[in-house]
């Protein structure tokens, strides 16, 4: 198994309980000392459970983040967005600017995307892709 960074999608399915991926969680816990996700990812998630006002899935959500590597954005990767950005621009292809940040991180970092959105990530070169709810 590859170090991985998840994305919402997959940490939405982790909260509801969907067990192929919570076995996944487990055997990647097993290698790895926590669960890796991107600040946009985190950003995306706290702002849609503080506009559903679910405070006890907000508090679980904000429990589960303590106990993950929160990647934040550099340089490195502001660089790397830029590329993609003007690339999938150029061929008309764009996808959200959130996708495009989430993407960089994992090239940049040399981490494996997990998540379930494949079709917009599935664009990007030299992004290594893993769907844990299939």
């Amino acid at each position: 198994m590859k170090k991985s960074l998840l994305d919402m999608s997959i940490l939405i399915a982790f909260l509801r309980g969907e067990k192929a991926v919570i076995s996944k969680i487990e055997e990647y816990l097993e290698e790895f000392d926590k669960l890796s996700v991107s600040i946009i990812t985190y950003y995306e998630l706290i702002r849609g459970l503080k506009y559903l006002g679910n405070k006890e899935k907000l508090e679980a959500f904000e429990k589960l983040m303590d106990e993950c590597e929160i990647i934040p954005i550099d340089r490195k990767i502001i660089q790397k967005v830029s590329e993609i950005y003007a690339e999938l621009k150029r061929e008309g292809r764009l996808i959200e600017d959130a996708d495009i940040l989430i993407a960089a991180t994992c090239i940049v970092r040399k981490l494996t995307l997990v998540t379930d959105n494949e079709k917009h990530f599935r664009r990007l070169k030299d992004l290594e892709i893993e769907n844990w709810l299939k």
